[in-house]
């Protein structure tokens, strides 16, 4: 499976880019299910990617459920990065073996640009049968963290905004 979903920011794509990539580990900000998430090998990122990966909690307990995000490509000139995210002490009924993502974020003109997200989940054997209604309900999912980035990213000053003050 295969999904693809795309937002326009009203912010340049260099602020957009920088909070997605640089502050990979700060996803609690923008994504609205994860309560904490923290840098997994700060400044050791593969290809100049500024961290390794990240944890993210998916719960308030600090031995709950958790995903373990590692970076597997980065393009700091092509603004673009990918990551598998691995399942932590998560219920064997969560439907998910595994998921690789891939972002990007290009410039579409003035203060705005266009941030893609492609997943690839895999399922467990036990989810298939469920197939028609998960591919309903992951574009769904994945366009609220979309929208999640775009309010926040929107509504907050961005690194690069302050170095332009």
């Amino acid at each position: 499976m295969k999904v693809t979903k795309k937002i326009i920011i009203n912010k340049p794509a260099e602020q957009v880019w920088h909070l997605i990539a640089h502050e990979f580990d700060k996803a609690h900000l923008w994504m609205g299910p994860i309560p904490n998430s923290v840098a997994l090998g700060a400044g050791k990122g593969l290809s100049g990617a500024p961290m390794e990966g990240r944890i993210c909690d998916l719960n308030s307990d600090p031995n709950g459920a958790k995903v373990k995000e590692v970076i597997t490509e980065y393009s700091e000139q092509g603004r673009y990065l990918a990551f598998d995210v691995l399942p932590v002490n998560n219920p064997k009924i969560v439907p998910i073996k595994q998921n690789h993502v891939h972002m990007s974020v290009r410039s579409i003109g003035h203060n705005k640009s266009e941030v893609t997200w492609v997943a690839s989940p895999q399922l467990k054997l036990f989810a298939y049968p469920f197939y028609p209604l998960l591919r309903l309900v992951f574009p769904i999912a994945f366009g609220k963290l979309l929208t999640g980035l775009k309010k926040y990213a929107e509504e907050n000053v961005l690194m690069s905004d302050m170095a332009r003050a």
